[in-house]
């Protein structure tokens, strides 16, 4: 299309294109790739008005996003200074569900429990900066949402309500096990105080029980609230992994409901448990699929 001489070659390349845009995920997506890699005015195709478009912007791009996140690497990481400027303002405003979608995958993924290399740090830094102007991205979840990368941008624009919106073990875990660094601080300022004022139910369960995994946000944030558990065939392996001694053995003398809770998680028991026994010199059965000394 830009190496057409011919102004009527050139108009049938672009109507043909605009035929195929849309017309298939997989077209979409193989036209967006040729017209990205082509310097000039060819991604401007991507950009034509689109008035009948039910989302913002109103331009020929929104009408059928690419998807697997091509427009925010664009945003990010295209040699092409123009179009990685055409792209973030895209961003900054649309509401299409599959551009915000792409925001909540890679904040989630900066929201991974292996450590995020200094490179996907400050790229993490560089979507939560489009994010944070998207003003759609900071909205309710629908009802028992799994996805929490977004729970971050709510944290960060100081809309804790909007964190009733998520599957609360899910978003507990998610912040329990967060890369703070990837974060800016009143990010980590914010999911901290958040976690310890959890009141009854899957949220603070779920938080209790991170503790036997030896989380040290779920430690701290136990340590500082006071909170425990509900269930009462957790609360023996709680008490040992928080180390409150006078309480466990007199609910557990024996360690008869410590052994049954190992025995009934098995390989789900948390490992923190024989890191605890380790250290304070106490004795546990190993659990199912362990040789007697699990080694943690």
């Amino acid at each position: 299309m830009t190496g057409a001489r011919d102004e009527r070659v050139a108009a049938m390349a672009e109507e043909a294109l605009a035929r195929a845009w849309g017309s298939d995920q997989e077209v979409t997506n193989r036209v967006w790739d040729a017209l990205t890699a082509t310097p000039g005015p060819a991604w401007r195709f991507l950009l034509a008005p689109a008035p009948d478009c039910p989302h913002e912007p109103r331009v020929r791009l929104v009408t059928a996003p690419p998807n697997g996140s091509r427009v925010l690497s664009a945003a990010l990481k295209s040699a092409d200074p123009e179009l990685r400027r055409a792209m973030a303002d895209l961003l900054r405003v649309t509401d299409h569900p599959v551009l915000l979608g792409d925001f909540e995958d890679a904040l989630r993924s900066a929201m991974s429990p292996s450590r995020v290399p200094v490179d996907g740090k400050l790229e993490a830094r560089a979507v939560l900066d489009l994010a944070l102007a998207n003003a759609h991205l900071c909205q309710p979840a629908p009802l028992g949402r799994w996805h929490t990368g977004l729970a971050v941008v709510a944290i960060l624009k100081r809309r804790f309500d909007l964190l009733d919106s998520y599957d609360p073990a899910s978003l507990v875990t998610e912040l329990v096990r967060l890369d703070g660094q990837a974060f800016p601080a009143p990010a980590a300022e914010g999911y901290r105080r958040w976690l310890r004022t959890l009141g009854p139910g899957p949220g603070r369960e779920q938080l209790c029980l991170l503790v036997t995994d030896g989380y040290p946000e779920a430690l701290a944030a136990i340590a500082d609230s006071g909170q425990e558990p509900e269930t009462p065939g957790l609360l023996p392996a709680f008490l040992f992994c928080t180390e409150q001694w006078e309480r466990y053995d007199a609910l557990d003398p024996d360690g008869t409901l410590l052994n049954d809770y190992i025995d009934e998680e098995g390989e789900n028991a948390g490992p923190y448990l024989w890191t605890v026994a380790k250290r304070n010199g106490r004795e546990l059965p190993a659990p199912r699929g362990f040789a007697a000394d699990p080694g943690f």
